[in-house]
């Protein structure tokens, strides 16, 4: 054998096959794939958003809602205290939980993974008395792959007997839980409100929209130095149409407390919506603040001082329409600061009432036949800059006004009658009278009220009805 030979033969002896290259190389991306995917479907979850959910599980007593934030071992275990509470919710006790009167929370030394929670107050209302409870707590993330807080112990650790006189304190009817996707995001908020937790708060909200909306987020979170009693009885929990995966909460009562006075009472708003790009979670966009007081002391036939409503036969003593008593009032708020930027031609207010994506309509009805021509918000905000320099002073007047929705759509219809007057004279120049639609819908970026598509019918040459 040459040299040449012994050369080749060597080559081949020390060369590595392909396939066993691209087999590790595969076996490598398999592997960082798996971490990737621990690390992304690892739980996020706090220890306080944690607890959240046990007080709403105890609350709504549903053995199912508190069978699933348990470890299925420790359930077994007649030492956890899952026994007692078990017992109570199918004996149908109705549990109060007050996260704010626990007395220590603490990381449990040797298991980085594991807190215990002691002195929760949880009140058993049973039939003719009350029992006080407190309850120690202890949570562990558990699970391989998506590792999540679980209940190791729920152990009653005092109670006292307090007896009721009958019927001297009912108990208010249990309001229904609603179907929502976004009701663990609003007890969740509920909670961290209540125990003025602003770490809570914060990581309930989407990132992006703490930016976005900052002045928002800043006002609840210098609020929250204050005390917060949060009442989701009256909350509504709409879909936003057109909207995929995007919610707005209405309609929630707060009442700020300093000691044992009462401060204010607000009415909040929630934008919720679905975030992420691999692990999509509900997420706050938007938390508006606005006044109870506002809403209650603008009484159909007595417009609140001050305030933009719409003026005209439309401020009649009684609400036409079927839409809730707040949507109502807002929707005539909304028409008084679009009738008003109307006739002082401020064209930026009277714009920014209309939805980027809104649709408006005008229909001639001429002779028995109709005529339609259809705007853009563009189209519209060129129209109306030729209507303010060809009128030195414009009138509208609205009657008739009929609101139908609920509190997030509101189908609105109302008699309109406009008059302008040009400069060089003190006579009308124009005036057209007709019937207005306007369908507003809850803007989900920032809550407010904006008008989403508009239709103007315009009736000319209509022959009068023949006498008796």
């Amino acid at each position: 054998m040459n040299d040449a030979q012994k050369q080749q033969g060597q080559s081949k002896e020390s060369k590595i096959p392909r396939s066993l290259i691209w087999g590790g190389s595969i076996v490598a991306i398999v592997i960082a794939f798996v971490v990737l995917l621990v690390l992304l479907m690892s739980s996020s979850e706090t220890p306080t958003a944690f607890l959240a959910k046990w007080k709403n599980a105890l609350e709504s007593g549903s053995v199912k809602k508190y069978d699933a934030l348990w470890i299925k071992s420790a359930r077994q275990r007649s030492d956890t205290g899952y026994q007692e509470t078990v017992a109570l919710l199918r004996g149908g006790a109705r549990l109060e939980v007050n996260l704010g009167g626990a007395t220590q929370t603490f990381r449990v030394p040797r298991y980085p993974n594991r807190y215990r929670i002691e002195g929760v107050p949880v009140t058993a209302h049973l039939s003719g008395e009350s029992q006080q409870q407190l309850r120690n707590l202890v949570i562990e993330k558990q699970g391989l792959v998506q590792r999540r807080w679980k209940i190791i112990q729920d152990e009653i650790v005092g109670s006292d007997f307090v007896a009721t006189l009958p019927d001297a304190h009912p108990a208010q009817p249990e309001v229904a839980q609603p179907n929502s996707p976004v009701l663990p995001v609003v007890l969740s908020w509920k909670s961290a409100l209540e125990s003025q937790d602003v770490k809570m708060y914060t990581d309930l909200w989407d990132k992006s929209a703490r930016k976005s909306r900052a002045s928002s987020f800043r006002r609840a979170t210098e609020l929250m130095s204050q005390t917060h009693v949060v009442n989701l009885a009256e909350a509504t929990y709409t879909p936003v149409p057109r909207q995929k995966n995007r919610h707005v909460v209405d309609n929630i009562s707060v009442t700020l407390q300093s000691g044992d006075s009462i401060i204010e009472t607000q009415v909040r708003t929630l934008t919720i919506q679905k975030k992420g790009f691999f692990r999509r979670k509900w997420k706050i966009i938007n938390d508006q603040i606005g006044q109870m007081s506002d809403a209650i002391a603008l009484a159909p036939n007595a417009p609140a001082s001050g305030a933009d409503t719409v003026s005209g036969e439309a401020s009649g003593n009684t609400f036409d329409g079927n839409a809730p008593i707040d949507t109502q009032l807002k929707v005539r708020q909304v028409l008084g600061k679009w009738q008003k930027a109307w006739e002082e031609k401020d064209l930026r207010t009277y714009m920014s009432i209309y939805s980027e994506k809104s649709r408006i309509t005008r229909v001639t009805v001429r002779g028995g036949k109709e005529s339609s021509v259809h705007l853009s918000k563009g189209q519209l905000r060129e129209k109306m800059e030729r209507l303010n320099s060809i009128y030195a002073e414009i009138q509208v007047s609205i009657s008739n006004l009929q609101v139908n929705g609920d509190r997030a759509v509101a189908d609105v219809q109302f008699l309109q009658k406009f008059t302008g007057t040009r400069a060089s004279g003190s006579r009308p120049a124009y005036s057209d009278y007709g019937t207005k639609k306007l369908n507003l819908m809850v803007d989900p970026t920032d809550g407010h009220w904006r008008i989403y598509s508009e239709t103007w019918s315009r009736y000319e040459d209509v022959p009068d009805f023949p006498k008796m």
